[in-house]
Parts: C-alpha cells; sequence; structure tokens
C-alpha cells in the first residue's frame, strides 16, 4: 500500500480512535462537574461552598434553616459556566453534584440525608423537619463540620406526620427573620386565630350547654327528654360552627 493511501487511511481513523479514548473521560467529567452560572452575589464574604439565597433583589448566603428562597451553591471549578463574569459575580450550581460546607448542628449527616440551610451563614445541615431543602447528601460528615459531595435539587420535601407546636413555633420564627416574610406570617397567625377561636368558644359553648342541661334535669326530671333532645341540638349547633371556624382556617391557608 502506498504512504498516500495509508496517510488517508490514518487521518480517516485517528478522529474515531481520539473519540474511543476520551468519551470515557468526558462522560465521567460531565457527570461528576457541574453546570454554572456566573451570579451576582451581593455578599462579599461568599465563598465556594456557601449556600445562596434570595433576599429581595440581593443574592447572599443563607442565614436561616428550611429557606425558602434558596438559590444554589457557590462552586470553585465547574466544568462549565454560562454568562459573562464581572468583579462581583461568582459560578453558582442549582443542579448537580457540588460540594457543600456542612456542620452536624440538627444531627449526624449521612449518605442519602436530605440537606437544608442553617443559621450559621452559608452552612448546611441535616434537614429533619417540612421545608425546603438544598439537596442530598452523596457521603457521610465524619466531624462536626467540613464539606461533602452533596447532589443540588432544590424542592420542597414533606415529612410525613403530625405537627408539632415546636414545628409551628420554629417556622414562625424563621420566616419573621425576613421582612418579606411577613405577609405569610400573618396568614398563618390570622388562621391560627380562626381555628384555635372557634374550636376553643365551641369547647366552653359544649361545656356550659351540658352544665345547664345538668341542671336543668335535676330541677325537673319530668322534662328529662325534651332537654336532652335540647341538649342534642345545641351540641349539633356547636359542632357545625366550630367546624365551620376550622373550615375557614384551612381555606386561610391553603387558598387565601
Amino acid at each position: 500500500m502506498k504512504k498516500p493511501a495509508r496517510l488517508l487511511i490514518l487521518l480517516t481513523l485517528l478522529p474515531a480512535v481520539l473519540v474511543s479514548i476520551s468519551s470515557p473521560t468526558l462522560g465521567q467529567e460531565l457527570r461528576s462537574g457541574q453546570i454554572a452560572s456566573n451570579t451576582q452575589v451581593d455578599d462579599p464574604d461568599a465563598k465556594s461552598g456557601d449556600i445562596l439565597t434570595k433576599s429581595g433583589d440581593e443574592i447572599v448566603r443563607a442565614t436561616t434553616a428550611y429557606d425558602p428562597n434558596l438559590f444554589g451553591i457557590v462552586v470553585e471549578n465547574p466544568s462549565v459556566v454560562l454568562n459573562k463574569e464581572s468583579a462581583t459575580s461568582l459560578p453558582v450550581i442549582s443542579y448537580g453534584e457540588v460540594l457543600l460546607r456542612v456542620s452536624s448542628s440538627n444531627g449526624q449527616i449521612q449518605q442519602g440525608d436530605f440537606i437544608t440551610s442553617s443559621k450559621t451563614a452559608g452552612v448546611g445541615q441535616r434537614a429533619t423537619d417540612s421545608g425546603f431543602v438544598i439537596g442530598k447528601a452523596l457521603e457521610d460528615l465524619d466531624s462536626s463540620e467540613g464539606t461533602i459531595g452533596v447532589f443540588v435539587n432544590i424542592q420542597y420535601r414533606n415529612v410525613e406526620g403530625r405537627p408539632t407546636f415546636g414545628r409551628i413555633f420554629s417556622f414562625l420564627l424563621t420566616s419573621l427573620e425576613k421582612p418579606e416574610n411577613l405577609p405569610e406570617v400573618l396568614r398563618y397567625l390570622f388562621a391560627l386565630l380562626v381555628g384555635g377561636g372557634a374550636f376553643f368558644l365551641g369547647f366552653i359553648s359544649f361545656v356550659r350547654s351540658m352544665r345547664s342541661g345538668v341542671e336543668a334535669v335535676g330541677r325537673n326530671p319530668l322534662a328529662k327528654t325534651s332537654i336532652q333532645v335540647a341538649m342534642l341540638v345545641n351540641l349539633a349547633g356547636i359542632s357545625i360552627l366550630t367546624a365551620a371556624g376550622v373550615a375557614l382556617a384551612l381555606f386561610i391557608i391553603f387558598y387565601f
């Protein structure tokens, strides 16, 4: 075979050989890397591995647990970066694998645990209650604080189980730390006032009705049947009014 023909064959096969060699490496980089976006960050202390949140028109480090405005995580060496870089921009990822600064302030983190924001600026913690999470841990945290791999996927995670006063109080307390959440907090407080007030008034009315009925039967035993019927009617009315108050509270929470 002549040299020009051999050279032509080599040039034809060379791209295929290079693709077969580089494809596994390229695929691994894309799987373990990130597609980030240069984002204007208004927190001068934000650094790689910090959780960011949107506070009004600014992007800053998250400082409340289960922050409903989670934005993303600052990444150091992303595989692909979108948008132009500026003096105040940082590469931020909102989906994919990234290294995140975390602590064991809410329990030791293990692989598979959901991670949320914490009171420490930019640092994540283990999520144990219902609320917004930044992602899921890809490895264990072996110390009280450090950096672990996390798959970022911002979402609301609902924890099965009955709500407790502690969870409600914690939600209201953390929400009050941000002025923009005040309308939502007031809505929940108003719903709690309506539902709780309806239940309390219904309970008081029921107790008074029972007491009055027992006293009436004691004074007039011959009218026992009519008194009992009146008590049942009164109880039905109290139940309907109480249920209406609770239903109104739920309507305020979910549809107002």
